[in-house]
């Protein structure tokens, strides 16, 4: 199998990386806490989603007191924050560019810079974490983990102690990953980008502090190799957000459409919202050959899809979709948890995909075509057999409750489809699932 770089990706593949995945965000940021807890001197953040009351793991405070523990150590930190425009505006997990934001700011005497960026009808959906910038301790953190108490959700998927019983967002599977070496400095370079085009820092309450905010330098030098991977990062970019990318970038799509053309044993995919009729079309042909597809989605979509069914892009990926489901190898499910009082639905958040041991991606971009084309996204793709199976077996495993280890891919996903059909049947009857992931209807997954 050889998924190719895609030529309209602006940074090349970069051999020398250490990736490691993180699966659920108790684990991914606990290990994003601890870096910058560690840091010695910068912590860069692009936020897209924030609850400014979720408590990181192991009782180490919220996002601002993580930052305000940091600047106060002398750390220069600086935030690029979403600033959505329209109805998201009204969002309770957003922080927008307004008189409140910056009341709460002074009412906190924050010490740190931030900066707001807008794409207009679109999302600012890069979920980025970059400490110590173009230091030998560099660590980068791409995905697509939202910062939720919801999200802070281990492998484990225990019963949550705050809000209401299976409230929607409420218990969260979500993948995000650890990058170090010369494909960071891809990272950083992003970074700067946008912080200093930031669309409203020179609009009313568009930066903190108010008095101004500091530019940044590119990187001049890549980062050391530091380990043995090859990884690339993949953008979304609209035309006109930045001067130094005016003609935006859309390399995630295109990898995507080139990956999924090459697999050959197997295909595995986690996406809060499957409806890219472009990415599905080529999912009928891997299933026309007879690879077997397995597609692990939320169980109870976000309800602005099953709205907007009449959105011909989306109509179309519907019809794609349900299309899927006539083939006997494609299995769509979603986790869930028997608790004490019924089924609780585990919220699928991830955008991930592993093609036959050999490749994967992980980022913010969700397979729609306004994540393609709309909103700004960001994915680490890695070429790398042994981390790609383990990576591979970590997902298979928590979700099918079995040890995948011994087994092939091919016959790991089969496995793992079997479980979840046999799950669909034991929903029915109210019994404990074998894992958490129990089987779909294609055809009418999102349409209420």
């Amino acid at each position: 199998m050889a998924v190719p770089e895609p030529s309209s990706a602006v940074f090349a593949a970069q051999e020398g990386n250490i990736v490691e995945p993180l699966v659920d965000g108790g684990v991914a940021f606990d290990r994003i806490a601890t870096a910058v807890e560690n840091a010695g001197t910068s912590v860069a953040v692009c936020v897209a989603f924030l609850e400014i009351s979720a408590v990181f793991p192991n009782g180490r405070g919220t996002f601002f007191d993580l930052l305000d523990q940091a600047a106060a150590r002398g750390v220069q930190v600086k935030v690029l924050m979403w600033d959505p425009q329209g109805p998201a505006a009204e969002a309770e997990d957003t922080l927008c560019a307004d008189e409140k934001t910056a009341q709460l700011l002074a009412s906190r005497d924050t010490q740190w810079q931030m900066r707001w960026d807008s794409a207009g009808q679109f999302c600012q959906h890069q979920k980025v974490w970059l400490v110590d910038a173009g230091t030998p301790q560099e660590a980068a953190f791409v995905g697509g983990i939202n910062i939720g108490q919801g999200s802070m959700a281990g492998p484990q998927h225990l019963e949550q102690s705050f809000g209401q019983r299976n409230e929607q967002y409420g218990n969260v599977h979500d993948v995000h990953c650890l990058l170090k070496g010369p494909a960071a400095t891809d990272v950083h370079d992003n970074f700067v980008m946008r912080w200093n085009a930031a669309s409203e820092q020179n609009q009313p309450f568009g930066q903190w502090p108010p008095t101004g905010t500091d530019g940044l330098l590119p990187p001049t030098q890549r980062s050391a190799v530091a380990g043995p991977t090859r990884a690339q990062i993949t953008r979304s970019v609209l035309p006109g957000l930045y001067p130094s990318l005016p003609n935006g970038e859309n390399s995630v799509r295109q990898q995507y459409l080139e990956a999924l053309n090459e697999t050959k044993d197997y295909l595995y995919i986690e996406n809060q919202i499957l409806l890219s009729r472009a990415c599905l079309e080529v999912i009928h042909g891997v299933l026309e050959r007879g690879v077997p597809v397995f597609a692990l989605a939320p169980g109870v979509p976000m309800k602005e899809l099953a709205a907007a069914r009449a959105h011909p892009g989306i109509a179309a990926g519907f019809e794609a979709l349900a299309a899927c489901g006539q083939y006997p190898n494609f299995c769509l499910a979603a986790p869930a948890a028997l608790r004490s009082w019924g089924y609780e639905d585990i919220y699928v958040h991830s955008k991930t995909a592993i093609i036959d041991d050999q490749w994967a991606t992980i980022g913010s971009t969700n397979l729609i075509f306004t994540s393609f084309q709309g909103d700004t996204e960001m994915n680490v793709s890695f070429w790398d057999a042994a981390l790609v199976r383990d990576y591979r077996v970590r997902l298979v495993d928590e979700q099918g409750g079995f040890s995948s280890v011994g087994l092939t891919g091919r016959k790991a996903i089969e496995d793992l489809a079997s479980v979840a059909r046999a799950n669909a049947l034991r929903k029915e009857y109210g019994e404990p699932l074998v894992g958490y992931v129990a089987a779909l209807d294609p055809a009418t997954w999102a349409r209420n």
